[in-house]
């Protein structure tokens, strides 16, 4: 005996444009239901929760507090929620039922058809067959699935439903990220490897700034300063395997291009820490910043005009074409470049081990009372280290590698909180100066101003600790000596931490 029940539904598959959600295992899907919109997320273990809401998100934050907004919240962040598929199933609902007309296995039949968010075409995807057991009735459940096997021959799908849904679209998972993936064979030439990271720096750059001229999230012109920085600093740390004239021309050009992004970033930085701004404030004064959310907006509107002409300008659009040019053009066979045509193995150790020393030599300088010029320049030395790494790690064994570049982030962290205390602090003062002079402020604004600068002096005496602390078991000689073993010279060559040439 069966019992049919049948609904139909229209389902449109969202996901951030770096993949977030599919990656941590979570499906999200929209539909109308009624006048209302419904979100519902699956987890990775096939729990649904679901909200209703007036009209369908653009960011997890605008969904209402509850189980699908702290869910998304958790893991898109501040990601816009695309549209990548919509799909249309039929389903049927099947209970099987014994003599005694009791429910002894229900199972659930999908037809649909899917198509592309930018597309007409009309894709029907094969039925998909869920068995779906009841406790207690072990033994019909295989009596059933047996019996539906043989007969319609049946073929087990090890993929999920939506990783159905993307192949039959052409979407594939995963293809843009903000993280730097690039496996180097260690015994290619050094100029090679060094084009590879630049071709892969260059493509991020593009994938990200149509978002960056879109105003899409925040996310985009992240990620492509990422990039521009990644570049200056691949430029100049390599050494050796460039021209120097190349090397300086296209250092100045992505130097200006990481100036013009700059001013858009900070605003964006600075209005994103407002919900914190205004948790630090007693719970009546949290309103006095809306002074302050007007002017940041405003002034981030300005500033991203000024962006968005920049990546449409002739200068913009003829350094990626000379870059493109210069990348893919063939190495010279006579390169008289010192690097060139090293194994990239042997040039990334040698700039990995003398960025490393750098950081001890000037880390170990810096004291208690050390200025704040003093720990952004130890932070730079940190993120060039950091870079180095990053673009080499394929090159050496990852359960080596891990623990030394989680300390190195912990360094980072403290360092980066500090520099950026202390921006907020100077942006605040900035801000609270020019709303006094245009009169743009009423005085509980200013207050709060106030308050929050003197917060934020607190949380750096705290950070300037905190660096402290970690520098120390950085620098431990245990950490120096898995440093050695993984990018030092020969030991017994004479060169150590303590003596080995600087080079910036």
């Amino acid at each position: 005996m069966e019992v049919r029940e049948e609904s139909k539904e229209l389902l449109t598959y969202r996901d951030t444009f770096d993949w977030r959600l599919y990656l941590a295992g979570l499906t999200l899907t929209t539909s109308r239901s009624g006048k209302r919109a419904r979100v519902a997320v699956t987890t990775q273990d096939e729990r649904v929760v679901d909200s209703l809401v007036p009209k369908v998100p653009l960011f997890a934050s605008d969904l209402p507090p509850g189980p699908a907004s702290e869910i998304l919240q958790l893991t898109a962040g501040h990601r816009r929620l695309f549209p990548r598929a919509r799909a249309e199933w039929n389903s049927t609902l099947v209970a099987i039922l014994n003599e005694e007309r009791k429910t002894v296995l229900r199972l659930l039949l999908r037809e649909g058809e899917v198509r592309p968010i930018n597309g007409e075409d009309i894709i029907p995807l094969l039925p998909r067959l869920q068995f779906l057991p009841l406790k207690g009735y072990r033994s019909e459940e295989k009596k059933v699935t047996s019996f539906l096997r043989k007969t319609f021959d049946l073929k087990r799908e090890n993929r999920t439903e939506l990783a159905v849904v993307y192949d039959a679209v052409g979407q594939t998972p995963g293809d843009c990220t903000s993280s730097f993936h690039l496996a180097l064979d260690p015994e290619i030439p050094a100029a090679k490897a060094a084009k590879l990271i630049h071709h892969t720096l260059l493509q991020s750059m593009l994938a990200n700034r149509e978002g960056v001229t879109r105003n899409w999230d925040t996310e985009f012109l992240h990620d492509f300063r990422v990039a521009v920085r990644r570049t200056r600093s691949a430029l100049t740390q390599l050494k050796g395997v460039f021209p120097d004239a190349d090397v300086d021309h296209f250092s100045e050009e992505f130097r200006w291009l990481g100036a013009r992004t700059g001013p858009t970033r900070d605003f964006d930085v600075y209005l994103l820490k407002i919900p914190a701004y205004r948790e630090a404030l007693h719970p009546g004064a949290r309103e006095d910043l809306e002074p302050l959310v007007r002017l940041l907006l405003n002034k981030r509107k300005v500033e991203h005009r000024r962006l968005r002409r920049c990546l449409g300008s002739k200068r913009f659009n003829r350094l990626v074409e000379d870059w493109r040019a210069f990348l893919e053009a063939p190495d010279a066979p006579d390169s008289d470049l010192p690097n060139a045509r090293r194994p990239i193995r042997e040039v990334a150790s040698e700039r990995i081990w003398k960025a490393f020393n750098k950081v001890l030599r000037r880390g170990g300088k810096i004291g208690r009372k050390a200025s704040a010029k003093a720990l952004h320049r130890i932070r730079i030395d940190c993120k060039k280290l950091r870079y180095l790494i990053t673009f080499f790690r394929s090159l050496y064994p990852a359960e080596a590698l891990n623990p030394f570049i989680k300390e190195l982030k912990r360094l980072q962290d403290h360092l980066g909180n500090f520099n950026d205390l202390q921006v907020q602090r100077e942006a605040l003062r900035s801000f609270a100066e020019e709303m006094m002079a245009t009169e743009a402020g009423p005085p509980a604004t200013l207050l709060a101003m106030g308050q929050l600068m003197g917060q934020l002096e607190g949380q750096q005496i705290q950070e300037r600790e905190s660096f402290h602390q970690h520098f120390g078991q950085f620098s431990r000689p245990k950490n120096q000596q898995r440093f050695r073993e993984l990018f030092g010279p020969n030991p017994g060559d004479g060169s150590s931490p303590s003596t080995a040439e600087e080079s910036s």
